[in-house]
């Protein structure tokens, strides 16, 4: 017996992008809903989504950010497979790659079995309706739904993973990088809230972000929590190299490097996971 679908979308103010979201859910084999949530207020990416979710009275829900794409039509159908043949699955998880806006080319992905760092971003990400009736994401930048996932977990759920590149995730300029917006969701330490999860991480590019988008002085707390959950990263030339240059760069070169590297470096490196046939 088939069960029921919705996607939904958190949109705050990426009207622009939303239509061709919404063509790459209408071209899915598997019959979906589409609930969107416009978020006019900015109550945040977390309680967007559970606006958006609240929507919808499917059994299963797949989240999607307004400017983000799946990347075939059969990704909702092996959603659901997961789903309907296994009755203990409650979170299904996938790979996914960047690229940036003009270019579909991936500049950088996310692939792994660390379930906690593939729900870095919520995009594509899927829950049974009753593995999450008592839980919401996170307002904790970074960790929206890496938080949801842990709790669909601790309580006992199965959970699968995707190994394909099912959504594709636009890099622009939007809404959230901005100095007020860090400011005003920015209300614990994601590299805390990141080993509270079990995610030890090593993504230390996020020194970057926090320098471009926030302050120096929350670069200095994230270089001392980065040394407080794993005392080894003082030694990782990549920790130094990150920790000194987020520090000692100006702002306005710093912004250009991470463009530089997706347009070089990223670009030629990067090659998109396809479904198999």
């Amino acid at each position: 017996m088939s069960i029921s679908v919705s996607v939904c979308i958190a949109n705050y103010r990426q009207d622009q992008f939303l239509q061709e979201a919404i063509e790459s859910i209408k071209m899915q084999t598997y019959p979906c809903e589409i609930h969107i949530y416009n978020d006019t207020e900015g109550v945040g990416s977390g309680e967007a989504f559970n606006r958006a979710i609240a929507l919808s009275n499917a059994d299963v829900v797949v989240l999607l950010c307004a400017d983000d794409v799946f990347n075939d039509k059969h990704v909702i159908s092996d959603i659901m497979a997961c789903f309907e043949h296994i009755q203990e699955m409650g979170h299904v998880s996938r790979y996914y790659h960047q690229f940036v806006d003009g270019d579909r080319h991936p500049v950088r992905a996310w692939r792994g079995e660390n379930i906690a760092e593939l729900a870095n971003n919520p995009s594509g990400l899927a829950f049974r309706r009753t593995a999450i009736q008592d839980k919401k994401l996170t307002n904790k930048m970074f960790v929206e739904a890496p938080v949801l996932v842990n709790d669909v977990i601790k309580d006992g759920w199965a959970y699968s993973i995707l190994r394909y590149d099912t959504v594709a995730v636009r890099v622009h300029k939007s809404t959230a990088r901005s100095k007020s917006y860090y400011a005003k969701m920015w209300t614990s330490s994601p590299v805390e809230e990141w080993a509270k999860l079990g995610w030890k991480t090593n993504d230390f590019t996020h020194l970057i972000q926090v320098k471009n988008y926030f302050t120096t002085k929350a670069v200095l707390i994230e270089i001392k929590n980065f040394i407080r959950v794993n005392i080894w990263n003082v030694f990782r030339i990549d920790f130094i190299f990150f920790s000194l240059v987020a520090l000692l760069t100006p702002r306005l070169l710093l912004r250009i490097l991470p463009e530089i590297y997706r347009a070089s470096f990223g670009k030629w490196t990067t090659r998109q996971v396809m479904r198999e046939k």
